[in-house]
C-alpha cells in the first residue's frame, strides 16, 4: 500500500512546538497543494514494514540551530571547573548534568546553574570506585546513576545523593563506545562480541540483556541488514551503524545510501530513505585521512586483525546514528568543510591534527519516519547527549580549557546580509 503525505507550512512558534512534542500526520494537517518547504513523503507499507522516503522539505523547513545557554569549564580556577578528557554526559534529571572525566578519572554532578554538586566515587576497585574507562553512565527511573566499568568489570550504581548503592558482575570485558544502554524498564543492554574475529570482517558485536538488578536474561545478536560491508576497515567505508533506546527499540543502517530501520520492541520496523548525492573527498581532505590512517597503522598496525585501506574518495551518506530521550533519530551528515585558521601541525610522535573546520549538523526525524528537519551544531561542539530540546556536548575554549556547554534548540539566526 502507498499512500502521500505531506505536512503544510505553519508558523515558526508551531515548528518549535514540534521540538517538545511527537507530531503525528493528524496533527499537523495536510494538503493537496503543498508550499514551498513543506514535508512530502512516500510511505509504503508491506507487512510488518513502513518504509518513509522522504521527497522534499521537512515539517519545520527552515533548520534550526543549538544555541548555547550555559559553559561549564575554567582554564584556571577551582580544580572541579578544570576538565581533562570528558568522554560521558548524562543529565541528572533536574536540568543538571553528570560527567565523566577520563584523565583524572572522577564523576562530577553540576546543577541547572553549572554550579559544582559534588564528586560521585572515585578510583579504585572497592565498592563506589572505577578505574579509567567508563564504557556506559545512564539515568535510571528511580534517579540513580548507572555506569559501566569494564576494567573491574562490574556495573556500579550510585544514589542522587552520589553515595555507592549496589553493584553486579558482567561476564563480557569488550572495550567499544556506547557500550550500555537502559531501557524504561531498568533493564540493561550491553556490548558484547557474538562471536571471535575474523581478519578483514566487520566484528559481530551484539548485547547481553540483563534486567534491572544485573540478572542475565538473554543475548541479542549482532543487527543483520540487507547491504551490509563485507569488511568496514577503510576511513571513509561504508559501514553498519546502530543504536538502542530507551523504549527497547533498535536502529540500524548502513550508510552507503541514505537509508535505516526503526525496528520497534513490537517487531514492526520502519524505514527511513532520503535521496542524497554523496559528497566528494577533496585532495585536501585525502592527504589529511590518509596521515591519520598511516599514523594509526604505525602505533597500533600489529594489534589489528586487518589494516585499514585507503582512504575512499566518495564520504558515505551519514556519519552516525543516535536517538535521544523521546526516540528520535538523530543522523549526524557530513558537513562542508573549511581549513582551520587555528590549525598547528602536531609533533612527529604525536597523532595528526584535523586542519579542517566541519559544520556538524543533524537530520531528525519522528520513530515514525516524518523528517522534522536539520540541526546546526556551534563550531568546534562535540555534541555527547542529546534531548528533544536540549543537547549538551564539549567544546575547546577560548584558551584551550575543555568546556561543557549546554544548548538550546531555536530558529536559526539569518546571517549577515540577509533579512
Amino acid at each position: 500500500m502507498r499512500m502521500w503525505t505531506t505536512y503544510s507550512g505553519a508558523p515558526m512558534r508551531a515548528r518549535l512546538a514540534a521540538i517538545a512534542c511527537t507530531m503525528t500526520v493528524a496533527a499537523c494537517g495536510s494538503s493537496d497543494s503543498p508550499e514551498d518547504g513543506d514535508w512530502r513523503a512516500e510511505r509504503t507499507t508491506i507487512g510488518d514494514t513502513t518504509v518513509v522516503r522522504t521527497l522534499s522539505g521537512s515539517v519545520w523547513q527552515e533548520p534550526l540551530e543549538a544555541v548555547v545557554e550555559l559553559t561549564i569549564g575554567t582554564a584556571e580556577g577551582p580544580e572541579e571547573t578544570m576538565f581533562g578528557a570528558v568522554t560521558r554526559l548524562t543529565p541528572d534529571g533536574a536540568g543538571g548534568i553528570y560527567i565523566y572525566d577520563q584523565q583524572m578519572p572522577a564523576i562530577r554532578q553540576f546543577d541547572a546553574q553549572g554550579q559544582f554538586v559534588r564528586q560521585v566515587g572515585r578510583k579504585g576497585q572497592g565498592p563506589g570506585e572505577y578505574l579509567d574507562a567508563i564504557l556506559g553512565m545512564a539515568l535510571r527511573s528511580d534517579g540513580r546513576l548507572q555506569i559501566l566499568d569494564p576494567r573491574n568489570r562490574r556495573v556500579t550504581i550510585f544514589e542522587p545523593d552520589g553515595s555507592w548503592s549496589e553493584q553486579w558482575r558482567i561476564a563480557n570485558s569488550l572495550f567499544t563506545a556506547d557500550a550500555m544502554f537502559l531501557d524504561r524498564s531498568d533493564h540493561t543492554y550491553i556490548k558484547d562480541l557474538m562471536e571471535e574475529p575474523v581478519p578483514d570482517k566487520p566484528w559481530r558485536i551484539g548485547l547481553l540483556h540483563h534486567d534491572d538488578h544485573g540478572t542475565l536474561l538473554d543475548s541479542i545478536p549482532d543487527p543483520a541488514i540487507a547491504g551490509e560491508p563485507e569488511s568496514e576497515n577503510s576511513f571513509l567505508g561504508p559501514s553498519k551503524i546502530w543504536t538502542f533506546g530507551r523504549d527497547a527499540s533498535l536502529v540500524v543502517g548502513v550508510n552507503s545510501t541514505y537509508q535505516f530501520e526503526i525496528r520497534g520492541a513490537d517487531g514492526r520496523v520502519v524505514r527511513v530513505a532520503r535521496d542524497v548525492q554523496p559528497s566528494a573527498v577533496s585532495d585536501a581532505e585525502h592527504a589529511a585521512y590518509e596521515a591519520s590512517r598511516e599514523y594509526l597503522i604505525r602505533i597500533q598496525g600489529e594489534y589489528m586483525t586487518s589494516l585499514p585501506k585507503e582512504t575512499r574518495r566518495v564520504k558515505p551518506a551519514y556519519r552516525d546514528l543516535f536517538l535521544d530521550d523521546s526516540a528520535r533519530v538523530w543522523v549526524q551528515l557530513y558537513g562542508p568543510v573549511v581549513p582551520d585558521p587555528e590549525y598547528v601541525p602536531a609533533a612527529e610522535d604525536q597523532p595528526p591534527k584535523w586542519p579542517f573546520l566541519e559544520q556538524r549538523q543533524f537530520d531528525v526525524f519522528e520513530p515514525d519516519g516524518t523528517y522534522l528537519g536539520q540541526v546546526v551544531i556551534p563550531d568546534r561542539v562535540r555534541v555527547l547527549n542529546f534531548g528533544s530540546d536540549v543537547l549538551w556536548g564539549i567544546r575547546e575554549g577560548d584558551q584551550g580549557q575543555v568546556e561543557l556547554v549546554r544548548m538550546r534548540l531555536q530558529p536559526r539566526r539569518p546571517t549577515a546580509g540577509t533579512d
